[in-house]
């Protein structure tokens, strides 16, 4: 095939994940939690051509000799902007939010694996098979661990509920007696990059990781405090990450560039047909 096709085509492909990414993170901008992504590209360089016989005029190149041409460009990865996003109010007792590099972890259903997320959208509800007692749970119902690794419980009914900037609960319980509750695991992650996205604000570090990168509790015990920088939030919400103005200027972009693969399609195709005419005579 025309290598000016397979460059026009590998870009189109390429701009259109662009495209999705970028529409994704609109979409999100008002998700409590969400963080951007953006797509990563690399270059698809497959052939070699000598049309430079003499190295002697080849003085000051720093890229290796001989390789000119490429054949397009593939989208590789999506990377994640762990950037802190604003803090909003909201003067709920059960939303929390993270400042720093911390997560909060969650045990979904079904999985073994846990889960990590930066939505502290979360509420208290009756806990299955525990009479008496109630659980914090995500927007979507998943337990939210503590630092000793187990679901967060309380007994209810309950009343002043206070959340400190280490994770510790405190609450009132029916007699108006002052008791201690679980404190909640903040988890910080040695390489954010290898996090997996799986859907609903919810993070996994891949089964083939070491667990040396992986995540580290740094908030355990009962007198553990939290690291310079991290802190949990009471009746607060991270709000998303998403720059709006930026993204909507790598929209235009993404766009423009995907309109000039496009119309490099059309001529190129043009081209071929008008050679074949040329060739049959």
């Amino acid at each position: 095939m025309n290598s000016s096709i397979i460059n026009a085509l590998t870009g189109m492909q390429a701009m259109h994940a662009k495209v999705d990414t970028i529409a994704n993170n609109i979409a999100n901008a008002a998700t409590d939690g969400f963080k951007s992504r953006e797509t990563q590209f690399t270059t698809l360089l497959t052939r070699e051509i000598n049309n430079q016989p003499n190295p002697a005029f080849e003085q000051g190149r720093l890229t290796p000799y001989n390789v000119r041409p490429g054949v397009g460009v593939k989208d590789t990865a999506q990377q994640i902007d762990f950037t802190q996003g604003t803090l909003k109010q909201t003067d709920v007792p059960t939303d929390l939010a993270l400042e720093g590099s911390g997560f909060f972890r969650v045990q979904r259903a079904g999985e073994t694996q846990p889960s990590y997320t930066r939505d502290g959208n979360f509420k208290l509800m009756p806990a299955a098979g525990a009479a008496g007692q109630v659980e914090l749970v995500t927007a979507t119902g998943d337990p939210v661990m503590s630092a000793a690794g187990q679901p967060i419980r309380i007994a209810a009914p309950y009343t002043d509920l206070k959340i400190v900037a280490d994770g510790q609960i405190t609450y009132k319980d029916s007699i108006g007696r002052q008791r201690n509750g679980p404190k909640i695991g903040v988890y910080t992650i040695q390489n954010p990059n290898i996090l997996e996205n799986t859907g609903s604000n919810y993070y996994r570090i891949p089964a083939t990781v070491p667990p040396q990168n992986g995540a580290l509790l740094v908030n355990g015990g009962a007198a553990r405090t939290m690291p310079a920088g991290i802190a949990v939030h009471q009746g607060a919400l991270e709000m998303s990450n998403v720059d709006l103005q930026k993204e909507m200027t790598s929209l235009i972009e993404a766009q423009r560039a995907l309109q000039f693969n496009s119309r490099a399609l059309t001529y190129s195709d043009q081209m071929m047909s008008v050679t074949n005419q040329i060739y049959k005579g």
